[in-house]
C-alpha cells in the first residue's frame, strides 16, 4: 500500500456496532508489537495490555468520550488504527510521583502492521491534536515501554523528560514525555 492509498482511510469516532471488530484489532496490533520488540513470550503481559486497551474503549462508549475519547481509522470496513487520549495512567503517575496526573495522556496509537509506516499514526495524532485544541488542552504526556515506540516518539517529540531504567526488565526502560501542544501543532508532519 502506498502512503497516498492511506488517504482514503477515514478517521472518525469509534461506532458501538464495531466494538468486537475493534477489540481484534487490539490484539492483532498488541500481538504484533510485542513480537517486534523481542517480548512476545509475556503471554500475560499480552493479556493485561489487551484487556487495559478494551477497558479504555468501553470508558469511550460509557461517557461519550468524556473519560477517555477515541478516534479510529477504517479502510472500508477494517479498523485499520486507533488513537486516543485521557487522564494520565498509573503507571505515568507511579513513574513521575504525580507531577504529571493533571495532564491528558496521549495513548493507544496503534496502527495495523499492514499500514504502518504510511501516515496514518500521523494522521491519527493530527486528529487527537486538534481534539486536544478544541477542549482547551495546553500541554498533554505520552509514556512508552516499547523500544520500537520509543524511537518513533523520540524523533517526533525530543528527548523524555522522564526515563526510568531497567522499569520492565535489565535494559528495558520506560519512557515518559510532557509535550506542549502549540509547540506540536506548529509542526505537524
Amino acid at each position: 500500500m502506498k502512503s497516498s492509498e492511506t488517504e482514503r482511510i477515514k478517521i472518525s469516532r469509534p461506532e458501538f456496532k464495531d466494538k468486537e471488530m475493534i477489540y481484534r484489532f487490539f490484539e492483532i496490533v498488541i500481538r504484533d508489537t510485542f513480537e517486534k520488540n523481542g517480548i512476545s513470550e509475556l503471554a500475560d503481559s499480552i493479556a493485561e495490555e489487551i484487556e487495559v486497551k478494551r477497558n479504555y474503549l468501553n470508558q469511550d462508549f460509557s461517557s461519550d468520550g468524556a473519560e477517555r475519547f477515541f478516534f479510529i481509522a477504517k479502510d472500508n470496513d477494517k479498523i485499520v488504527g486507533s488513537a486516543e487520549f485521557g487522564q494520565a495512567n498509573e503507571t505515568i503517575n507511579k513513574c513521575t510521583e504525580g507531577k504529571l496526573s493533571y495532564l491528558a495522556e496521549v495513548g493507544t496509537v496503534f496502527v495495523h502492521p499492514e499500514y504502518q509506516k504510511k501516515g496514518l499514526g500521523s494522521r491519527l495524532l493530527n486528529a487527537v491534536y486538534n481534539q486536544l485544541e478544541k477542549i482547551g488542552v495546553k500541554e498533554f504526556c505520552l509514556d512508552s515501554g516499547y523500544e520500537t515506540a520509543q524511537k518513533i516518539w523520540s524523533r517526533k517529540f525530543g528527548k523524555p523528560d522522564y526515563i526510568i531504567k531497567d522499569y520492565w526488565a535489565e535494559n528495558a526502560d520506560h519512557m515518559i514525555w510532557k509535550i506542549n501542544l502549540t509547540d506540536v501543532l506548529n509542526n505537524k508532519d
